[in-house]
């Protein structure tokens, strides 16, 4: 099967270029550091209503293969650094 439109993108003018899913301002990263964090997938799909089923698998493929570009990475706020646990408090903050 032969994809002819790219499912993630990347544009300035959307999320300063973030890679998203198209169609979507869902970040790719995010959705690769949820299933990683080993959030259930079901809870995923329902905090992202324009999210499938293999869009999960998607963002973990994209993720592992492209690392999160310099440009995008110097943008983010501080806190983006914290590892957090599955109740959302901030265990530790790296860097």
């Amino acid at each position: 099967m032969e994809m002819t439109e790219e499912p993630v993108v990347s544009d300035p003018k959307i999320l300063g270029g973030m890679p998203v899913i198209k169609g979507t301002r869902v970040r790719v990263y995010d959705l690769a550091a949820s299933v990683t964090a080993g959030i259930p997938r079901d809870r995923i799909l329902a905090a992202y209503p324009t999210i499938e089923e293999h869009h999960l698998d998607l963002a973990i493929a994209y993720a592992g293969a492209n690392s999160l570009p310099r440009q995008i990475r110097h943008k983010l706020p501080p806190w983006s650094g914290a590892t957090l646990v599955k109740s959302g408090r901030i265990l530790r903050r790296k860097g």
